[in-house]
């Protein structure tokens, strides 16, 4: 016998008020909808005959009534009678599906190259399908369509694609390549570091960017297979977006060295300043105290446009902070009454010091509110409040006022 909500969603589909059957069907248990063929008839009008919103509430109600939505929604994909966006949902639904005969469907309606959007939903359905589509994809390797095959098992990310897609990390093209070397850098296998040694080379920029992101995670190698000296080179290849990366990844390393190939990096008068900001971000993370000494040595020898950077890097590390802050103190009294900084070092210099919480630098930050700058005096009182409210009223000049026009400065 029905229940009342589903005679309820049976008279509202009558009518064609699809709405009011999707909010009924929404009601029912996972007992009332498993296998129900009543509910599944309802649940593929909505399907064909709603709008899109009605769609995707009913695309969440379809893998619970199980297997007999399968050839239902076969028979969508596969209808080219119908609109591409009935069976984008279609092919977007099956993903729930686990079985052979759904991994065959799809992997034919993406051979059949019929629509772009259409084959990207379909290999989206694969890859959520995952393990049992990964034999399928496998034998796809030898063919026409291994970019897709690639592609899929690039993103099921599970062991099982380890030993294919090592098979196929020398593929012709860069961008599979690419794929391929981003995927595998997510496991920890004593397979794919070898491999991904030779790929630092690789013709394709790309690639070697890709595998030095992927070696540089695996930190728990690093002396094992010297992988300083491996990445070292890559913060001078050709291609400025795989220097500042390798700059990156070399701060997850955890050799003490780094901080001296960076610092030299970063002193270099050749070195690109997009480089030169990307070693400063990189010696901010790892954060020892020769690391801020590294980025206090490159403040005292730095031109004005990197050195705001510098302090704030210096002002986001967290392993030194008392250190930093001590730094950063020693480098603001190097000029007399701070008249020697730039006001936008001074206005950074405070900001850091406020991120860094060492309550013992109030003090310096109370004499840098004598500055003749209004905006690094509105720096320095925000950084004295997050540092301490003792501070008297008398202690703080009057808020400054700026020209009307000072928002568009």
């Amino acid at each position: 016998m029905p229940s009342v909500n589903l005679k309820q969603a049976i008279a509202a589909a009558d009518s064609g008020m699809w709405s009011i059957v999707v909010d009924c069907l929404q009601t029912l248990s996972l007992q009332e909808l498993d296998r129900n063929e009543t509910v599944l008839d309802l649940a593929l009008q909505v399907l064909i005959q709603g709008d899109i919103e009605q769609q995707w509430d009913i695309a969440k109600i379809i893998p619970k009534l199980g297997e007999i939505a399968i050839q239902p929604l076969l028979e969508i994909v596969n209808d080219r009678d119908l609109d591409l966006e009935d069976r984008w949902f279609g092919a977007r639904i099956l993903g729930a599906f686990k079985q052979p005969q759904v991994v065959t469907a799809l992997v034919a309606l993406i051979q059949q190259n019929e629509d772009p959007e259409l084959t990207t939903i379909a290999s989206g359905a694969l890859t959520k399908i995952g393990i049992p589509a990964i034999a399928t994809m496998t034998d796809l390797l030898a063919t026409p369509d291994r970019g897709i095959a690639i592609a899929i098992l690039a993103q099921i990310r599970h062991s099982q694609t380890i030993e294919p897609l090592i098979q196929v990390i020398d593929d012709p093209d860069p961008q599979l390549r690419t794929l391929i070397v981003e995927a595998l850098g997510s496991f920890h296998d004593p397979r794919i570091p070898p491999r991904l040694l030779l790929k630092l080379t690789d013709v394709a920029a790309s690639v070697r960017q890709a595998t030095v992101v992927a070696l540089s995670l695996r930190g728990d190698l690093a002396v094992e297979l010297d992988l300083l000296e491996h990445l070292k080179p890559r913060l001078f290849d050709l291609n400025l977006d795989v220097c500042k990366s390798t700059a990156l990844g070399l701060a997850r390393l955890p050799d003490p060295e780094v901080v001296g190939t960076l610092a030299e990096v970063l002193a270099s008068i050749n070195t690109p300043n997009e480089l030169k900001s990307s070693v400063i971000l990189a010696l901010g993370w790892i954060g020892t105290q020769p690391a801020i000494d590294s980025l206090i040595a490159a403040l005292e020898n730095r031109s004005i446009d990197l050195a705001p950077e510098i302090v704030t890097a210096i002002g986001k590390t967290e392993r030194e902070r008392v250190y930093a802050s001590q730094r950063l103190v020693a480098y603001l009294n190097e000029k007399e009454l701070y008249k020697g900084h730039p006001a936008i070092v001074k206005q950074e210099i405070a900001a850091a010091l406020g991120n860094l919480g060492n309550i013992n630098t109030v003090t310096d930050l109370v004499r840098l509110l004598k500055d003749p700058d209004d905006r690094v005096k509105l720096h320095v009182m925000t950084a004295i409040s997050k540092l301490t409210s003792i501070v008297t009223v008398e202690m703080l000049p009057k808020k400054p006022e700026f020209p009307p026009d000072c928002g568009n400065q």
